[in-house]
């Protein structure tokens, strides 16, 4: 089955790439040319989005909202969930079976986005492959990778194993060599009851990323090929009260306050 894109715009009339010094510049430049992207001063960006690459993080700004968003594993509201997030004990702890199965234990995240859930799951000792197929997406997150390096409790969940690639999943998942103990998909949906700040992130990657043609079809050969690949479980975030991914129905569901895991076990 081919899954077919359709963006919003044309990706080198959506993002412009700029730089907030002269130090950042060739980082900058060169993902701009790979990606075809036009490179100035952020002063003279007309696109609706901005990739900014500055000293202390690399943000994309929303052009008519002002809204900006970026990665950080270091500070901010992933450092508190690191810290106060419940451990295992966390509905996410208990849907990807760390209350049943020994680590090490990978989970390959096939739709990584921001990497928010991957984060908590690389904390909770778990050896990460995170997949995301948007390279404005993923570029934010990698830059996120490269600034927290500095961080020495941030280089025991890299030894442990997270790592970004830039793929679609089906095609990672047609031709993927070592199968993960878990695979976890978290589609992007328009959750109820978030933060107006939340609200805003989450309109702003949609516009960004466009919508698929056929997004249902894509969905249900996702989870069967993770079923397929997933040594021990699948697990699918869902918003609570929503109807499942597919038709299939999981073996179990956690819910915390807002969100279901639906938990598909393998063995």
């Amino acid at each position: 089955m081919t899954i077919h894109w359709v963006y919003n715009f044309p990706m080198k009339n959506l993002v412009t790439v700029c730089s907030e010094s002269q130090k950042l510049a060739a980082t900058a430049q060169q993902f701009a040319d790979k990606h075809k992207l036009p490179f100035t001063n952020v002063e003279q960006a007309t696109t609706p989005f901005v990739l900014y690459y500055k000293d202390s993080k690399v943000e994309l700004i929303d052009q008519q909202t002002g809204t900006a968003i970026d990665v950080d594993f270091i500070g901010g509201t992933l450092a508190h969930r690191r810290k106060y997030g419940g451990g295992k004990g966390q509905a996410i702890a208990k849907a990807i079976g760390l209350n049943k199965y020994k680590l090490p234990l990978s989970v390959l995240d096939v739709t990584a986005g921001l990497a928010k859930d991957a984060f908590v799951l690389g904390c909770l000792g778990c050896s990460v492959t995170m997949l995301e197929e948007n390279p404005i997406i993923a570029e934010l997150v990698q830059c996120a990778l490269r600034l927290a390096e500095r961080d020495d409790e941030f280089k025991t969940i890299q030894q442990q194993g997270f790592t970004l690639i830039n793929i679609n999943a089906l095609t990672y998942l047609n031709g993927i060599k070592n199968k993960p103990d878990i695979i976890y998909i978290d589609p992007m949906y328009p959750e109820r009851k978030k933060s107006a700040a939340v609200k805003k992130n989450m309109q702003m990657l949609q516009k960004l990323v466009g919508h698929k043609v056929d997004k249902q079809s894509e969905e249900i050969e996702l989870l069967d090929n993770a079923l397929n690949t997933a040594l021990k479980r699948v697990v699918v975030k869902r918003p609570k009260g929503s109807p499942t991914l597919t038709d299939k129905k999981p073996s179990m569901s956690i819910e915390s306050k807002i969100t279901r895991y639906d938990v598909y076990v393998i063995i």
